[in-house]
């Protein structure tokens, strides 16, 4: 026979537990999720996914406000302006991500072996000598002060490599890799006028989040040092090249063959639309003005060479 205290328990469903506790102590508990966890925990119960009556967002999306005031420093707040319609949960995973180690999340070409895919890396090697081809990073850069170095094993020769900023677009999504791109991957030289095909297709991605700035992809020249940049639009090549104050290529000369390392570091500075060049640890000089809206971190290669990405702590 069951006792009274026993036949209450089984009445008890899980939303009436959830009913008898406060709406603050279920905020504490949440904050313990992660975003990911947050996200699942509003999809699968509409007392956190939804807002109550007087409330001005979900629990999840509250506990996730909460997280994000507590734990995020003033950098990482200065890199992370919240959109309009972007959620806390949102923002709370736009965190998490600024803090894991940048990588390589899209490698295009075929300088590149299939092993390497699906990719993740923090390094990759490049085999190919003629044709071009591409990595980027998957981590979306909105705001701030955002600092990288590359670490690049090359020969030493003329090196085909530029590092830069591009867009946050997929170089492969309705684009092929020999019909569009005739297999040299290279967005930076990417116009209305050459492969324009692949321009179109590049611009159609375009979200209110790029902002005002026509520069959608800007490289350093490891060789020259010059300044490559487009919009994928323009007519003529005139703005694709440019020079700059400071301009200075990795050093070319030396034995033929001969393996070395170079450090290049970029900063790009969201606040003042600026990118900032540094090799081997000393600063060069502004390579470019005019950037705003959202970019990724990119690598566009001709040559058998390895580059390690990483966060460089703290630029000049």
């Amino acid at each position: 026979m069951m006792i009274p205290r026993e036949k209450k328990r089984a009445r008890l469903l899980p939303g009436a537990a959830l009913d008898v506790l406060g709406s603050d102590l279920l905020v504490r508990c949440a904050s313990y999720l992660d975003a990911d966890g947050l996200a699942q925990l509003g999809r699968t119960s509409a007392r956190f996914g939804i807002p109550q009556v007087g409330q001005q967002r979900s629990l999840a999306n509250e506990a996730a406000r909460q997280r994000f005031r507590q734990s995020a420093t003033d950098e990482e707040r200065s890199r992370l302006p919240k959109y309009g319609d972007e959620s806390d949960v949102g923002l709370l995973r736009a965190l998490e991500k600024l803090r894991q180690p940048l990588c390589f999340d899209e490698l295009v070409g075929n300088g590149f072996s299939p092993q390497e895919h699906p990719v993740s890396l923090t390094s990759f090697t490049c085999t190919a000598n003629e044709d071009w081809s591409t990595a980027v990073s998957g981590h979306v850069m909105r705001g701030g002060r955002h600092p990288v170095e590359f670490a690049i094993t090359h020969e030493q020769n003329f090196p085909h490599i530029l590092l830069g900023v591009i867009r946050p677009v997929s170089l492969t999504d309705g684009i092929d890799l020999e019909a569009d791109w005739e297999g040299n991957v290279n967005p930076v030289v990417v116009s209305s006028s050459y492969n324009p095909s692949v321009a179109e297709k590049l611009r159609s991605q375009r979200t209110v989040n790029w902002g005002e700035s026509s520069v959608h992809c800007c490289a350093y020249n490891c060789g020259s040092g010059h300044c490559f940049w487009a919009d994928w639009n323009n007519e003529d090549d005139e703005d694709e090249y440019s020079d700059w104050q400071g301009r200075e290529g990795l050093d070319v000369s030396g034995t033929i063959g001969l393996t070395v390392l170079s450090t290049i570091g970029l900063l790009l500075d969201l606040d003042e639309g600026t990118l900032s060049v540094f090799k081997n640890g000393r600063r060069l000089g502004v390579m470019k003005e005019g950037l705003g809206g959202e970019y990724c971190w990119f690598v566009i290669v001709g040559m058998p060479c390895k580059i390690h990405i990483s966060r460089d702590p703290a630029p000049n």
